[in-house]
């Protein structure tokens, strides 16, 4: 169902798009709180409504935001068993996955259980041989090779017949995964994830390398020493996996990537060094946008189009020269990847549009061209696009395997278990999920979602939205509101940057820039003569449009930019609409008049045939 809150005020622009104004804070908690109306909304929005909750979230202390980690089931007994290798010196494994927190988790426990002593080594599957989870091969390659105790990190939740593999070769497997877990759960020697049954951590939403660094403290805990090693020393790889795999940044979360962000602003680590610097960013002004746009991206690269060794080959080296190599390897392979991501999403609509099966509740699309390494992200694409739950298929010979992305108030894995039968496997959380399955079954796996969708996925919810976070006067933006606003960083999933709308705007200029003028940078005039720069990405052919129309509602983020050694506060525009008001004039003609907003008007999309009053809308950016 529709995650908008019913008080919330719901617009509906030209191109069928749902504006979602959130309500304002109640008038007095601003003073409780003491501060701007504008952030108590926005406190009240992340459900912070006393002071000293706000207090705690602005402040994320590491000394005191973090839960102990021997209160998550399994941790005492994990942290025992590694231990107990450490000092008999058994050969020890940790088996990750091919993503970039898979690959951090993996880094992070070869780096802290070798530093205490431990004899590890480090297994990424490879995404398209292998695939997600453990595999019956790479276990018998580890035991083979004379490890004893395996230890899995952001996988391993539902693979039941892969440990009782491991078990009967004589390995312990020690589960750490963040994943939703099945209702049978592996035989293994502990699993750690604070969503399983019986678990009292206070805090669910730990992503596979924070999960991994609680390991670590519970080993600290226990006394084992990090050599030359701090505990601050790993948060730079725990900000990079919890921020790219997109972990909300509220509760300790929050604490692990605000210090985690500290720590890789200083790190020396020599490969994030080199990626960093390919990358075009500065050490010292990395944020959690570096991360999830330009960071990550290269490291997620190499397990989508290559191999993920590269990438954690790459945390992990102490030689700058390979770093380097390495880092221009991993972005060259990401320009790859957004090309390919291009192709396949273009390939995608064409089929789901040739077909009608983008105007169903679920779109389910399977093709042999749909290489999988990209599927997950163009499914997400595409759920911006379509506004409703899509999985993506690479189809095989046999079996194929696919990503799913849905909508907020639609929980994919719990979709997928009432499907459970028709899997190879499976596994996710309520945003996405990925999955094999048995081509036999692909048509069965459709039928039945759109069964479910249908008693489970409302009209509105179908309708893609931009949540509204507060509508602010134009005029109202200076230093001092980004100053505060920067105050809720770091940003991210479930702390978004603030979402805000102003009405009326003047467009004093519009002029394309960018390469052949793909993008706009606008000049802005609020009701009460302030004025404002303004940049709308991939909207550079609409300038004339914009300045024949030149009265906006604008939806932005604000942002900082520096221009000639001076920092600016700009706008990054996200949607607009300008208006017009038709009027029958005198011999048959029409003229236009703007109305006051909002803007919320049916598109007739032609003059002729009008009646004496037609409301026109035009909207950019998808509305």
């Amino acid at each position: 169902m529709s995650n908008a809150l019913e008080s919330d005020t719901i617009i509906m622009s030209a191109r069928r798009k749902r504006w979602v104004i959130k309500d304002p804070a109640p008038p007095d908690l601003a003073r409780q709180l003491g501060c701007p109306p504008l952030l108590a909304t926005l406190f009240v929005q992340r459900d912070l409504r006393d002071p000293a909750a706000v207090h705690a979230f602005i402040e994320a202390d590491y000394r005191t935001g973090l839960h102990d980690p021997l209160l998550m089931r399994g941790m005492a007994e994990s942290s025992a068993r590694i231990a107990e290798a450490i000092q008999l010196d058994e050969p020890m494994a940790v088996y990750g996955d091919f993503d970039t927190d898979g690959v951090t988790a993996a880094t992070l426990l070869k780096q802290a259980i070798g530093a205490m002593g431990g004899t590890i080594s480090a297994y990424i599957p490879h995404r398209t041989r292998e695939g997600y989870g453990l595999n019956r091969e790479a276990v018998a390659q580890l035991a083979a090779a004379g490890v004893r105790l395996l230890i899995t990190v952001d996988c391993g939740i539902s693979n039941v017949d892969e440990v009782a593999f491991a078990n009967s070769l004589g390995l312990d497997v020690i589960i750490t995964d963040h994943h939703s877990p099945p209702e049978i759960l592996p035989a293994a020697f502990a699993v750690v994830n604070p969503k399983q049954p019986g678990c009292a951590y206070p805090y669910k939403q730990l992503v596979g390398v924070g999960i991994a660094f609680k390991l670590v403290q519970a080993l600290v805990k226990r006394g084992l020493k990090l050599a030359d090693l701090r505990g601050r020393d790993l948060l730079d790889v725990v900000a990079v996996g919890t921020v790219t795999d997109m972990g909300p940044l509220d509760g300790e979360n929050r604490v692990l990537v605000k210090a985690g962000l500290e720590a890789l602003n200083a790190t020396a680590r020599p490969g994030l060094l080199a990626l960093i610097e390919v990358a075009g960013l500065q050490r010292g002004e990395l944020d959690s946008t570096a991360i999830g746009f330009t960071l990550g991206p290269r490291l997620n690269a190499a397990g989508r189009l290559d191999d993920a060794v590269y990438a954690y080959e790459l945390l992990l080296t102490d030689d700058r020269a390979q770093a380097d190599v390495l880092a221009k390897t991993l972005n060259e392979t990401n320009r790859a990847r957004q090309d390919l991501t291009r192709k396949v999403q273009a390939a995608a609509r064409e089929q789901a549009e040739a077909s009608g099966k983008h105007l169903q509740r679920i779109v389910v699309l399977d093709n042999s061209d749909f290489p999988a390494g990209v599927v997950g992200l163009v499914a997400g694409k595409l759920v911006e696009d379509w506004g409703r739950p899509v999985l993506l298929i690479e189809r095989g010979e046999d079996t194929s395997r696919g990503s799913a992305r849905s909508v907020p108030g639609f929980n994919i894995i719990e979709a997928l278990r009432s499907c459970d039968d028709l899997f190879v496997r499976y596994g996710g959380h309520a945003a996405a999920a990925g999955f094999t399955i048995a081509n036999e079954n692909i048509p069965l796996l459709e039928r039945q979602l759109l069964d479910l969708a249908a008693t489970t996925l409302d009209d509105q919810s179908l309708q893609p939205a931009l949540t509204i976070d507060a509508e602010i006067d134009l005029d109202a933006i200076d230093r001092a509101l980004y100053t505060a606003l920067k105050q809720l960083e770091p940003f991210g999933q479930g702390n978004p940057i603030p979402m805000l709308m102003s009405r009326g705007v003047e467009v004093r200029d519009a002029r394309p820039f960018g390469s052949e003028g793909r993008h706009l940078l606008l000049q802005l005039v609020g009701p009460g003569g302030a004025q404002i720069e303004g940049v709308a990405w991939n909207l550079g052919g609409i300038a004339q449009a914009l300045m024949r129309n030149p009265r906006i509602d604008v939806a932005y983020t604000i942002e900082e930019r520096v221009w000639n050694r001076r920092a600016l506060v700009t706008l990054n525009i996200k949607r607009f609409a300008t208006l017009a008001i038709a009027t029958k004039g005198g011999g048959g003609r029409w003229r236009c008049r703007r109305p006051p907003p909002p803007f919320v008007y049916p598109r007739c999309g032609s003059w002729r045939g009008a009646s004496a009053r037609c409301a026109l809308a035009w909207s950019g950016q998808a509305g």
